[in-house]
């Protein structure tokens, strides 16, 4: 069955035109190309299983050069003079610590640590999605930029599990990263991640004198007072709180939807939208 929808209304004393924001995630265009100086730039690219890294610096006037894989035991050789574990370290983390041992073991060897080719590698995206997808990611890809063009129209962006590889479960809320910013609700995917995308329960439209109109997917709980202030920015000015239309075009109990007026009061008491 379709998602629950009401339409909400706010007249305006003038005619205006209006910009209606859609919550989707961000489009392909904005995935970021894998290049080398792009990752060594980002201060938090992650060490990934595939990337190739070269060693270079001075031993007794002489140039050597070193190229260093990473496999997925995250496990380096750092030229003759030891093995380290890189796991969980960051490009200028692994750097550094590669450039202390070399400069420790050689004094003054002009040492060099630069990474040649960042990985590529594959995630899983399946739940409410077109079909089963298997998609190729780097260690600066979003969440939202390996879901692009997945998604069907009854798809969730507030309900988004990503299952690590070692089966560690995480749910996130892009809303909150395109909205507000918090990218910690749009994070990095990392090998291995299986990600599922939850179906949508509630979705509403708000229209008029509202600073951000718009369709929204409401949580539970969340009702007119809510999708206002918080989804719709607020009112504007020029708003006419009593007459506030309600276009309800999927219930239970009327299948063929409804009209309710309302007034300024509905606001004030959190009028309880289809859920």
């Amino acid at each position: 069955t379709d998602p629950s929808s009401d339409t909400v209304s706010t007249a305006d004393k003038i005619n205006e035109r209006e910009t209606e924001e859609k919550e989707k995630p961000l489009d392909k265009e904005n995935a970021l190309v894998p290049t080398p100086q792009l990752a060594m730039s980002s201060a938090d690219y992650r060490v990934t299983a595939g990337d190739i890294y070269t060693l270079a610096f001075a031993v007794n006037g002489s140039a050597v050069s070193y190229v260093v894989p990473v496999d997925a035991s995250y496990r380096i050789r750092v030229a003759n003079i030891t093995t380290i574990g890189v796991a969980g370290n960051t490009f200028l983390r692994l750097k550094q610590r590669v450039e202390e041992l070399v400069t420790q073991n050689y004094p003054l060897s002009g040492v060099q640590f630069a990474l040649t080719s960042p990985a590529a590698f594959k995630v899983v995206i399946d739940g409410e999605v077109k079909e089963t997808a298997i998609k190729q990611a780097w260690a600066l890809s979003r969440l939202s930029d390996v879901i692009a063009g997945t998604l069907t129209d009854y798809a969730s962006v507030r309900n988004i599990v990503v299952t690590s590889e070692d089966g560690k479960k995480n749910t996130y809320d892009i809303f909150k990263a395109s909205r507000f910013g918090d990218l910690s609700q749009n994070p990095y995917v990392r090998p291995g991640d299986r990600i599922t995308v939850g179906r949508m329960t509630r979705k509403v439209t708000i229209r008029g004198a509202v600073e951000r109109p718009g369709t929204y997917e409401l949580l539970e709980g969340e009702n007119l007072k809510r999708l206002v202030d918080y989804y719709g920015g607020g009112l504007t000015e020029r708003a006419d709180t009593n007459r506030m239309e309600l276009s309800r075009t999927s219930e239970q109990s009327n299948p063929a939807g409804e009209i309710l007026y309302l007034d300024g009061t509905a606001i004030a008491s959190d009028y309880t939208l289809v859920c």
